[in-house]
C-alpha cells in the first residue's frame, strides 16, 4: 500500500501543517467547517447592520436618545459567544501501491479501531514467492563466497610459499601465483556485489509484504469504506478512511477580541443541541485576518470522555467562550431598576 503522492503502505494524514513523505494534505471537515462558520457569520452580520441602521437615525437629528441597554452593549458584546464547529484532529485515507487484489477488509463504517490495528490486507502471494527465490538465491551467493574467501587464502598461502623459494623458482611461476592470488580477490569481489544484490531483493519483498497490511496510525473510527474486498485496485486508489478520536473545535474570532487570543487559551465549548459543556484550549491560531468578515480562524483542543464523545459527531456546532486568564470574558453587567 501507499500513500498518495509518497512511498508504499502508507497513509494520506490530514492534520494541521505537518506534512512528511509527500503526503497530500486534505481537509474536507474542516472546509465544510469553513463554510459553516461564513454562513453562521453572515447571518449575525445581517442583524448588526440593522441595529447599526436604526442607531444611525439619531446622528442625523439634534440629539440621541441613549437606552439604558446602550451602557452594557459593548460588556455584552465582548462577551458573546463565538460560533465553533467540531472537527476530527486527524484523518488519514489508505490507498494501494499498485495494481492488486484487496484480500481482507475486517471493518465496516462506524468501526473503532486501536493505533497499529490491521485494517485491511492486499493480496501477497507473488511477492511471498519472490522473497522465496530472493532468499535460495542469496544463500547461494552467501555459500559462492565463502568458498571464493578460502580460495584467495589458498592463493595467498601458495603464492607466499612461492615467494619464500624466489632463488629456486623460475619468474614465470612466480607471477603466475602472482596473478592467481589477484584473480581470487577479484572473484570474491564479484560474489560480495551478488550477495548485496540478492539481499537487496530479499529486503524489497519483504518490505512488500508488510506494507500490504494497512495498520491505523491512530486510535479513531472508520468514515467511509471505498471498496470490498476481492477488489482489483490500481495505484493511488482509496481504500478506507479513517478519522481520530481526538477532537478540536474550530471557531471564528472578531478582529476586536484578537487581543485575548493565544495559543493556550482556555475556552468552555457548549453543545447546546447535546446538552454538553466542555473545556479545551486554543492550539492553533490562522495568521491573518479574513478580509470579507474580519475574522480570525482558531482551533482549540477539546477532550471529551467516551460517553460524551459518543454522544458528540464531528460536524457538530458548538457555542465557545474564553474562561480566565487572558482569555477571559469580560461579565456582562445587570442594570438595576431605579
Amino acid at each position: 500500500m501507499t500513500m498518495r503522492g509518497g512511498g508504499r503502505a502508507a497513509w494520506n494524514v490530514r492534520r494541521r501543517p505537518w506534512n512528511t513523505r509527500g503526503w497530500a494534505v486534505a481537509r474536507p471537515w474542516r472546509g465544510e467547517a469553513a463554510v459553516v462558520l461564513a454562513s453562521l457569520v453572515l447571518a449575525v452580520a445581517c442583524d448588526g447592520g440593522l441595529a447599526r441602521e436604526s442607531s444611525g437615525g439619531a446622528a442625523n437629528g439634534h440629539a440621541a436618545v441613549v437606552e439604558p441597554e446602550a451602557v452594557t452593549s459593548a460588556d455584552a458584546a465582548a462577551d458573546e459567544p463565538m460560533v465553533g464547529v467540531l472537527v476530527p484532529e486527524a484523518e488519514v485515507v489508505l490507498v494501494s501501491s499498485g495494481f492488486a487484489r484487496l484480500a481482507r477488509l475486517d471493518v465496516e463504517v462506524g468501526d473503532h479501531v486501536e493505533q497499529g490495528a490491521v485494517v485491511a490486507e492486499m493480496d501477497v502471494r507473488g511477492d511471498r514467492s519472490e522473497l522465496l527465490a530472493a532468499t535460495a538465491a542469496w544463500k547461494a551467493s552467501k555459500a559462492e563466497l565463502d568458498r571464493l574467501a578460502l580460495e584467495l587464502e589458498q592463493a595467498r598461502a601458495t603464492r607466499s610459499d612461492v615467494e619464500q623459494l624466489e632463488a629456486f623458482v623460475s619468474k614465470a611461476e612466480l607471477r603466475e601465483q602472482r596473478y592467481a592470488e589477484k584473480l581470487s580477490a577479484a572473484r570474491k569481489r564479484s560474489a560480495g556485489a551478488s550477495l548485496e544484490e540478492q539481499r537487496s531483493k530479499m529486503e524489497e519483498a519483504s518490505a512488500r509484504i508488510a506494507e500490504a497490511e494497512l495498520r491505523a496510525p491512530f486510535s479513531g473510527r472508520v468514515a467511509r469504506r471505498y471498496v470490498d474486498p476481492g477488489a482489483t485496485l490500481s495505484t493511488g486508489e482509496s481504500v478506507v478512511q479513517l478519522i481520530s478520536d481526538a477532537r478540536l473545535i474550530r471557531f471564528a474570532v472578531p478582529e476586536s477580541r484578537t487581543k485575548v487570543l493565544h495559543l493556550g487559551a482556555p475556552v468552555m465549548v457548549a453543545f447546546e443541541d447535546e446538552g454538553i459543556e466542555v473545556a479545551g484550549e486554543v492550539v492553533t491560531i490562522a495568521p491573518e485576518i479574513e478580509a470579507g468578515t474580519r475574522l480570525v480562524l482558531a482551533e482549540a483542543r477539546v477532550e471529551l470522555p467516551q460517553a460524551r464523545a459518543d454522544a458528540l459527531r464531528v460536524g457538530a456546532i458548538g457555542r465557545v467562550r474564553f474562561t480566565n486568564g487572558r482569555g477571559a470574558a469580560t461579565p456582562t453587567p445587570i442594570p438595576t431598576p431605579d
